[in-house]
């Protein structure tokens, strides 16, 4: 029988795989559709649009939103301190959101003519900035609320927004005929609107007051640092395959090799919202000192997302060639060689990912931010190798081996300062 702690997460963990089940299969759908209306290369331009929005993301949000997951789950018994807390991430975040939305307005031509030689990127660019003050407010949204684990409303954000955002893009790219600028407007304008809405579902929580503002600002403002740093490099890890692929070939090998990431993206929601949910819980046993069943909820989490992503990309290996030809046409099938590459790293990684929140979780963000700057500069060094030699196989063969090496460093510090730590106190 569970306990109750284990059932509210088990119920955190439902509700973050809808929210992500839901981003995943809107972001499914909307890329088939794009795929076929716009072809690789339509497809290749807007993958590399909304990549450096994900980039722009990270550094706008600062990292606060997680702060506040790791902050308001620790002190969730004492409403004064999460409501201080709360208040310093709304400030940050709209400081750090217009700072990088400068940022990118400022840079978008050098990084459309310069870097990828697609002139339209530029003006594309240039619009996605303007949101990024509203998704840094949402991120802290969506953090604080994951902290008091209220996941059904946390999952209600991502529905709606995700279902926008792929209604919206559907009308534009089909009955308008906006092509990539359509596609573009269908996500950005969607993340304004509801970012916006989102802030008013912990307006009870925003107690600013100059003496709660320096003092929790500097641990959210700490925290976010390292957590941006971790997490904006980790992401090079996982994105710059694409993007390098953008600068050494064309758009239309970053479309075909887009449908890859699209597929394996679809594994990756199990251990993602598996990731999300445990998070808390693992931040409360942690700070109590319950290390016995800090360490009973790493290992249960790993077996089962384990075993479920093991089926999945079995399932992947022998049908993926018919998959890719049905959803995305004959014109993507050079996708399967890099799918089945890919399927081999996130294999391996999904696991690790999802406990890899026990190092936020207790604090070790540092700790994160190093693992990602070493298996970044190895992904960005088996890129430049391998991609001028074997295309978008060779970005593939790259991605794989880093999120492996990064799969075995994180199991590693996992085991140090969970496992290890357990020993010594007994």
């Amino acid at each position: 029988m569970f306990n109750f702690k284990l059932t509210k997460t088990m119920r955190d963990v439902q509700w973050s795989f809808i929210s992500l089940a839901t981003a995943s299969l809107s972001h499914l759908l909307l890329r088939i559709v794009l795929g076929r209306e716009l072809g690789p290369e339509g497809l290749g331009v807007y993958t590399l649009v909304f990549t450096i929005y994900l980039f722009g993301m990270q550094f706008a949000g600062f990292g606060i939103g997680s702060a506040l997951t790791k902050y308001v789950a620790e002190f969730s018994d004492e409403s004064s301190k999460v409501k201080e807390y709360v208040s310093a991430g709304f400030s940050s975040s709209i400081i750090t959101g217009v700072m990088m939305a400068i940022v990118l307005y400022l840079v978008s031509d050098f990084i459309a003519m310069s870097v990828f030689h697609i002139p339209e990127m530029g003006d594309f660019l240039k619009f996605v900035s303007f949101c990024l003050p509203f998704i840094a407010i949402q991120k802290m949204v969506l953090g604080a609320l994951v902290g008091l684990r209220k996941m059904k409303l946390y999952a209600l954000i991502n529905i709606i927004q995700n279902t926008f955002i792929f209604l919206l893009s559907i009308y534009l790219v089909l009955v308008l005929n906006a092509d990539v600028r359509g596609a573009v407007f269908g996500f950005v304008i969607p993340t304004i609107i509801i970012s916006i809405i989102s802030a008013f579902f912990i307006k009870d929580l925003y107690k600013i007051t100059y003496l709660s503002f320096t003092d929790k600002f500097k641990d959210v403002a700490w925290f976010g640092f390292y957590f941006v740093l971790a997490n904006s490099i980790g992401m090079i890890n996982t994105q710059i395959d694409s993007l390098m692929v953008g600068h050494l070939m064309d758009a239309t090998s970053v479309g075909i090799y887009a449908v890859a990431i699209i597929i394996i993206h679809g594994i990756t929601l199990i251990p993602n919202s598996v990731h999300t949910a445990i998070a808390p819980p693992i931040a409360y046993h942690y700070g109590k000192g319950e290390y016995e069943k800090t360490i009973n909820l790493i290992r249960q989490t790993m077996l089962k997302v384990f075993i479920v992503i093991f089926v999945i990309a079995l399932v992947l290996a022998f049908f993926g060639e018919t998959l890719i030809v049905l959803l995305f046409t004959n014109d993507f099938i050079f996708a399967y060689s890099p799918l089945l590459v890919l399927l081999i790293g996130y294999s391996i990684y999904s696991p690790v990912h999802s406990v890899d929140c026990t190092l936020l979780s207790i604090g070790k963000v540092n700790v994160i931010y190093k693992i990602a700057l070493i298996c970044a500069i190895c992904n960005i060094i088996f890129n430049i190798l391998l991609i001028p030699k074997y295309g978008i196989l060779g970005a593939s063969l790259a991605t794989s081996m880093s999120i492996i090496l990064l799969s075995i460093l994180k199991l590693y510090f996992i085991k140090k300062y969970v496992l290890d730590l357990r020993n010594t106190l007994k």
